[in-house]
């Protein structure tokens, strides 16, 4: 399993391949983590030195200690970052938005048709993939102006699902 670790604002990939072997940007490592106490403290080896960690989480984020220094860490699977990219990548409020399938998959549900009004966090389209439902949110508020898919239908990675247009203003 891939995940993408976000210290410091800066992506590192990482890859676990078997207990105590894994790779950062595609360079093998050997890791040792090891909890010291049932709270915050860890016993870290990385490639063989040892480091004394202290770790805050807080809000899905956590702070990491390691030797003075400060790290702010959050860590994703890649499928779950690339879920957060498509919810963020949202167009000006002014835009039109295309909503993009993530990863190739099946259409479960499509809860929006054209012309609907939706807000910033609706679900636009269930889209199943790995055996998981995930729910593709409107990351602005518009107005659904084309809908390019169908329920029970498949689409590929970069395909166009929904667009969103501005909402009109009204004049009265």
């Amino acid at each position: 399993m891939k995940y993408i670790a976000t210290i410091n604002d800066t992506d590192f990939v990482v890859e676990l391949l078997k207990e105590g072997q894994l790779t950062i940007n595609g360079k093998p490592c050997q890791v040792d983590l090891k909890r010291v106490d049932n709270g915050s403290a860890f016993s870290l080896v990385l490639d063989g030195v040892s480091y004394a960690a202290f770790v805050l989480e807080e809000n899905g984020r956590m702070q990491v200690f390691i030797d003075g220094a400060r790290y702010i860490a959050e860590v994703l699977d890649e499928h779950e970052k690339l879920l957060r990219e498509v919810s963020a990548s949202g167009a000006g409020l002014d835009d039109f938005f295309q909503l993009k399938a993530p990863m190739p998959g099946l259409v479960v549900k499509l809860p929006v048709a054209v012309g609907d009004v939706v807000s910033r966090g609706d679900v636009l389209v269930i889209l199943e993939s790995m055996k998981m439902q995930n729910e593709l949110r409107a990351p602005q508020p518009g107005v659904v102006t084309e809908v390019q898919a169908v329920e029970g239908g498949s689409v590929e990675k970069r395909d166009v699902i929904i667009v969103l247009g501005p909402l009109e203003e009204n004049g009265d």
